[in-house]
């Protein structure tokens, strides 16, 4: 039932960006919503094919690559730092030599050195955003601006998954199926937060604070 349930989380963002946020959303809000539809027919390929199904460590490690590459550019949008966006870059060309070291290796079970990389970079990339947040201005910073609550989204998948991803390689089908409820739940929890980042932004571009108007995450310098 989780599963399924887990499954169905993202069609949560999905709805709600379709609503709020498709003629006006930022590169970095449609980002998230690519995102949200490609884990979404990722899951539901999963959950209906059975060479999907036989084929599953394949299938989630090739899903891996294309959600850091998407939450990569994700934060090569959203942070306007050069030396920030050199180390993305750095960091998705070093990712990605990996992902094609253990490619032959790690079909038949999850590549937790892949994964654990990937969110042990996200991880940083979070912690880098809110430092950089805190210099654009001295004004108090509202927690539910959209793209700080897609952050801490984030910085919540990628911080409770991180052991998981790290001992999976070491588990048993069995075991896996009982220990991925983490990632089933936090995973549930991640979407509802994505949803609550669209509707906020709705109804910041419809009724716009004082304090929203100085410190602003829903649009940086350069995002045109």
């Amino acid at each position: 039932m989780l599963p399924r349930i887990s499954i169905l989380s993202s069609l949560l963002p999905i709805t709600f960006f379709l609503l709020f946020c498709f003629k006006n959303g930022n590169r970095g809000l449609w980002v998230i919503f690519l995102y949200s539809i490609s884990s979404l027919l990722f899951d539901l390929f999963l959950f209906i094919s059975p060479w999907a199904f036989e084929n599953k460590y394949l299938v989630w490690n090739t899903f891996a690559i294309l959600e850091y590459s998407m939450i990569s550019y994700f934060f090569y949008r959203i942070i306007n730092s050069r030396s920030t966006r050199i180390f993305i870059l750095i960091s998705f060309f070093v990712y990605l030599l990996l992902f094609c070291l253990l490619a032959s290796t790690s079909d038949d079970h999850f590549n937790s050195v892949l994964s654990a990389v990937g969110s042990v970079i996200i991880l940083t990339l979070c912690l880098i955003f809110f430092v950089h947040s805190m210099k654009l201005t001295a004004e108090p910073v509202s927690l539910f601006s959209p793209i700080f609550l897609i952050v801490i989204a984030l910085l919540v998948y990628v911080s409770s998954t991180l052991f998981l991803y790290i001992v999976a390689s070491r588990l048993s089908d069995k075991e896996m199926e009982q220990y991925w409820i983490i990632n089933h739940i936090v995973n549930i929890l991640m979407n509802l937060i994505f949803s609550i980042a669209f509707i906020s932004f709705h109804f910041q571009r419809k009724n716009p604070s004082p304090e929203n108007a100085s410190v602003d995450f829903t649009r940086f310098p350069d995002d045109r």
